[in-house]
Formats: C-alpha cells, sequence, structure tokens
C-alpha cells in the first residue's frame, strides 16, 4: 500500500547506508534507534561509539488546499530502519520536527503497479499534514513484534493532540473512502496523557539516590508541556493506581510530568523536555543505563577499572597465566589441525574433481581414483594418442582383457550419442587385439554445475540404458564413485567387488554381494531406530549386522534388541517382530542379511 511508502527525496542520505559505515568499530549493543533528535545529539552519540539508525517519525507538510472542495493524496515519510525489531533502545523526541512543501513526487503522483493502491487524502481547509500520530501507531505495532526480550522507550515528551486522517481506495475508474481512524502524538505506548499544560518547575520524586540525582541535574533549566495519569487498576478490591508505572518527576501543582513505565520485557521512561538533550543521553547511556538494564548493555565499562592490575583479586594473576598458556597450546593445536585438514584436502581432493571438473581435470582425477580403487596399469589413452581419431580417455589393463573408458563433464545429461560412442572405440580395439576382451565403460560427471543431491540421479534414460546392455556396455555418474569411496572405507562392499561391478553391462551398481532382502519396514518408532519386521524362512539373531539400503546407498546397523510380544529375545524366525538398530531407519529403506555358503537361513 502506497500510503505507507517511506519515500527519501534522491539526493538525501539514506540513513541506513550511512549508519552500515558507522558501524565498523562501534559497539555492538545496545543498538539505539533515535527519532528526530537534534543533528548535535546525533553526531555526539557516533562519537561516542553508539551503534545508531537516526530516523523519524515524519515531517508535517505544507499543502495548498485554498478553495472548498480542493483536496491533495499525501502519503506517509516516517523513516524507520528495516530491522527495526532488532534494536534495544528507542529515544524519541516528540518536540522536535520538521516542516516540508507539498510535492508530487514525494507525496503524490507516484508510479505504482497494480489495478488499485491505498493513499490518505488532505482536503480543504487542512493547510499542515501532520503524518507523526499515524507513523506513532505504526511504532507500536513494531515495538509489539519485540516479545522475547528486553527493550526501552525513552521519550521527551510535548503537548499531545490526536489527528483524524481520511483513507481512501483508489480502483479504476473510481476512489472510495476507506476508513477514518484517528491516531495520538502518543499512540506508540499504552495511553497515560493526561492535561496539556507548560511550566519550567520541575520536582523529583524520592526515587533510587542515583537516578534522583541524575535526574535533579538535567530538570535545571528544562520545562515540561504535557502532563499524565497513572491509570488506576483493580487490586484485592479496590481501585489503585497501576503498579506498572512510577512517579520520577511532578510540577508545581502536583500531576505527573515525568514516569517510569515497566511490564515484562517492555520498559519506558516519560520525561519532560530537557534542556541539553545530548548530554542527559550520553550520560545515560554511560551510567544510568548499565545500572538500570544491565540486560540491555553486555559491553558496559562502567567497572572496567577492575580490570587493572592494581585492583586484581587473590590468585588472578595466577590463573590469567594459566589461561594464556591454554590460548597458546590451544592456537599451537588448532594451526596442527589446520595443517591436516589441508592436506587431507589436497590428498583426497579427486574426490571432489570428479563431482565438480571436466576435461583433462575429470581425466586425471578419475586416473586417481580408479588407482585407489586397485587397479595397477591405468594411462590416460588420449592424451598419449596422437592421431586425430576420437579414442578413449583412460585404458586400464586388467586380468580379464582391457578396460576402456569415456568420461564427460558436462552441465545437463548425456545425449544418446555420448553414451554410445565408447562402442565404436570398444569395436576398433578388439579387432586390434583380435580378441573379444575389451571392456567398455562411460563415465559422466552430470549437471556439473548443481549440488549433487539436487542432480538427476541416476542421469541416464531407460533407452540409455537398454541400448547399453545390449552394446554389452557399462554406464557410470561420477556421484556412484564418490558415494562408492565410503561405502569401501566402512566395509559395505570391496574394492574387488566394486572392480568386477565396473565390468558390468547397462547401469553399473555398486551393492554388497550374497545379501537377501530381510524386509522393507513401514512402522517406525523410538526416533526411527526401532523398526517392525515381518519374516518368513529367515533367522535373525542378536548382535547381527544388517545392511540399511535408501536411495541406492547402503550403510551397515547392528541389531541391538529383537523382541515378540513386548519380550526381548535372542533370536527371530518366521513372523512379526520388532528390531532396534544401532543406526535410524527411514521410510523407503530395505534391510538386508549377508549369506554365506549360499544358505538363506543363519
Amino acid at each position: 500500500m502506497k500510503l505507507f511508502d517511506n519515500p527519501r527525496k534522491k539526493n538525501e542520505p539514506n540513513p541506513e547506508i550511512n549508519n552500515e559505515k558507522e558501524k565498523i568499530g562501534l559497539i555492538e549493543r545496545p543498538r539505539l534507534c533515535c527519532f528526530d533528535l537534534e543533528d548535535k545529539t546525533i553526531e555526539a552519540l557516533k562519537k561516542s561509539g553508539a551503534n545508531i539508525f537516526a530516523g523519524s517519525l515524519g515531517a508535517k507538510v505544507k499543502i495548498n488546499n485554498r478553495r472548498n472542495g480542493e483536496n491533495r493524496l499525501v502519503s506517509l515519510n516516517h523513516i524507520f530502519p528495516k530491522n527495526i525489531h532488532e534494536f534495544d533502545i528507542f529515544i524519541i523526541d516528540l518536540d522536535s520536527y520538521k516542516t516540508v512543501d507539498y510535492s508530487h513526487e514525494d507525496q503524490g503522483e507516484k508510479l505504482r503497479t497494480g489495478k488499485s493502491y491505498s493513499s490518505i487524502i488532505s482536503r480543504h481547509p487542512e493547510s499542515l499534514f501532520d503524518p507523526r500520530p499515524f507513523a506513532s501507531n505504526f511504532l507500536r505495532n513494531e515495538l509489539d513484534n519485540i516479545q522475547n526480550r528486553d527493550y526501552l522507550v525513552l521519550v521527551f515528551s510535548s503537548k499531545n493532540y490526536n489527528v483524524e486522517y481520511e483513507l481512501i481506495e483508489v480502483t479504476e475508474g473510481r476512489a472510495q473512502i476507506n476508513g477514518s481512524p484517528v491516531y495520538s502524538l502518543y499512540s506508540f505506548w499504552e495511553y497515560a496523557c493526561g492535561e496539556p499544560r507548560y511550566g519550567k518547575d520541575l520536582f523529583v520524586e524520592d526515587i533510587n539516590d542515583d537516578f534522583k540525582n541524575f535526574l535533579i541535574k538535567y530538570t535545571k533549566g528544562s520545562e515540561f508541556n504535557q502532563t499524565f495519569e497513572i491509570p488506576k487498576t483493580w487490586q484485592n478490591g479496590t481501585l489503585s493506581p497501576d503498579q506498572r508505572y512510577l512517579s520520577l518527576i511532578k510540577n508545581l501543582n502536583g500531576e505527573l510530568v515525568s514516569y517510569f513505565f515497566s511490564s515484562g520485557n517492555h520498559n519506558l521512561i516519560m520525561l519532560p523536555q530537557i534542556k541539553d538533550k545530548k548530554d542527559f543521553i550520553l550520560e545515560f547511556l554511560a551510567r544510568i543505563g548499565p545500572n538500570v538494564f544491565p540486560s540491555l548493555f553486555p559491553y558496559s565499562t562502567n567497572f572496567g577499572w577492575t580490570a587493572e592490575k592494581e585492583y586484581w583479586l587473590p590468585n588472578h594473576a595466577t590463573l590469567l597465566k594459566e589461561k594464556n598458556e591454554i590460548e597458546i597450546a590451544f592456537k599451537k593445536a588448532l594451526e596442527e589441525s589446520e595443517k591436516k585438514i589441508q592436506k587431507n584436502n589436497t590428498a583426497f581432493s579427486f574426490l571432489h574433481n570428479i563431482i565438480m571438473e571436466t576435461s583433462e581435470a575429470l581425466v586425471a582425477s578419475l586416473i586417481k581414483y580408479f588407482e585407489w580403487l586397485g587397479y595397477e596399469r591405468v594411462k590416460q589413452f588420449d592424451h598419449e594418442n596422437q592421431s586425430k581419431v576420437l579414442e578413449e580417455d583412460i585404458q586400464i589393463e586388467i586380468d580379464e582383457g582391457l578396460l576402456i573408458v569415456e568420461c564427460k563433464g558436462i552441465g545437463g545429461t548425456s545425449a544418446d550419442s555420448d553414451c554410445s560412442q565408447i562402442s565404436k572405440i570398444k569395436h576398433r580395439r578388439s579387432r586390434e587385439r583380435n580378441k573379444f576382451d575389451v571392456f567398455a565403460l562411460y563415465i559422466v560427471n552430470h549437471q556439473r554445475y548443481l549440488p549433487p543431491l539436487l542432480r538427476r540421479n541416476p542421469p541416464f534414460t531407460e533407452h540409455q540404458v537398454q541400448d547399453a546392455i545390449n552394446d554389452q556396455r557399462g554406464l557410470l555418474s561420477t556421484w556412484q564413485l564418490f558415494n562408492l569411496y565410503s561405502e569401501i572405507e566402512n566395509g559395505i562392499i570391496t574394492k574387488e567387488e566394486a572392480r568386477r561391478a565396473i565390468l558390468e553391462f547397462g547401469l553399473i551398481t555398486f551393492k554388497p554381494t550374497n545379501i537377501i532382502l530381510v524386509y522393507e519396514p513401514t512402522e517406525f518408532f523410538l526416533n526411527n531406530t526401532v523398526c517392525i519386521i515381518n519374516i518368513k524362512e529367515m533367522e535373525i539373531n542378536l548382535n547381527d549386522e544388517l545392511y540399511i539400503e535408501k536411495d541406492g546407498k547402503y550403510e551397515k546397523a547392528k541389531i541391538l534388541d529383537i523382541k515378540l510380544n513386548n519380550e526381548s529375545i535372542q533370536k527371530a524366525r518366521d513372523g512379526e517382530f520388532g528390531l532396534l538398530l544401532s543406526k535410524k531407519i527411514y521410510p523407503k529403506s530395505k534391510l538386508w542379511k549377508k549369506i554365506f555358503d549360499n544358505r538363506r537361513l543363519s
């Protein structure tokens, strides 16, 4: 809605940008959101190291509604930080504001999208549009969003007044009234205003000595123009002053002109118009605030002198020395750990490379992978071959004959021609060797600009897989090889089993050999460590090791408990049982068991 816009002139500095620059090297907390403070006060706060945002409830707008029936569309012009809910202290001067001339650019004619918009209309005889009470109501909404931590609102009061706003909804071809809300200058808080009254005689109540002396110091030469009344509530059947309010300053007639409000994490200090606001705020933030609201001042240095050597407590020097030695040892250990991490990253960089790289870098990393897998005679053939005929990238001499490998790193998935190219090379090699002992494998690092978990896996169509079976060649992705590494290291599959699988036709899969399906559970308990199985012609025992398969990946899990009718048993055969496993099992997972000597039963 356009009436909620926060317009700013094009050559006017952006407070958020300025504040981002000011934040460098400043004290992070408390964060101060200041509304309509004088420039000298803002500059003094910045120099003190305060983390501030210079905002405004808005400027009054002079409007030339001269004749009866004349009107203008107007907008709010308050300046709030986008992250206002992250601030700790809000300082508002209600007596300070600017007045600007009406402009179509800032107030009326705007570029808009959509077929309708909302705005505020100013009609004759209004000649000065005041957006501040409306912005005050917005501020209340923002403050209400701060629920789980303390915050403070510090207000320099002014004479209260109400403004009725006329809202309109403009649609294609017509405009209609959309409400007439009334807001006061104090809409940002619970209403406690009394009569407007001007005066200079201020008397501080009998409160905390430090705070009292502080207020006495700054009320000299100050003035007030608004009184307040503490609301009354029913307490034990009696109408009594609300205990959330504390009287701070009264005038000569005993009327309240300053008070403190506290309810949960909401805190408000309402003040008269202090003469020296700059020094008042600086001293409050440096000395009073940290004592009254310690949670808002985590970096307060009020008693920082206690850290000086002359004031050290007993044993402090010894403990400080121990701390320093620990820090030195920790730093050294951390540096050693970083070196180990870097060394490990270098040693196993080929694993990342096979799922990131293309061309020569991919080929080199796959050669290193095949050497790790146990192949002893691996060479980069296309690099050695000087002919212009397209050849395989890698040749591996194996006991069964010759394995030739074509590998690609591509942004998408493989075309049929990419998958089948290796077949032509296979036939050529077979003729050269006069043997049918050549095995062909196509490896692809597909969709390489995406994280592998977001890629299409496997990256081959059913048609491509069937063609590979018919042509007696293999298809494999580098993501499969990446996962194979951990499965071998974890004892799921052996290197020998993996090398045998690579010689298969069609889509290559790596899985443990000599395993039978136990069950595909659908019921899970105890944070997915317990599942229900139903087995037939099979026996499982306590402490047996099972394989959990999920999305083609395998991991081992130990049977920690077997239950039948809520009783723990040592073995289970034919029936429904509950298994407690050493690892979590998730839906659509399968349980497998290793068999030996081709026996189905253990």
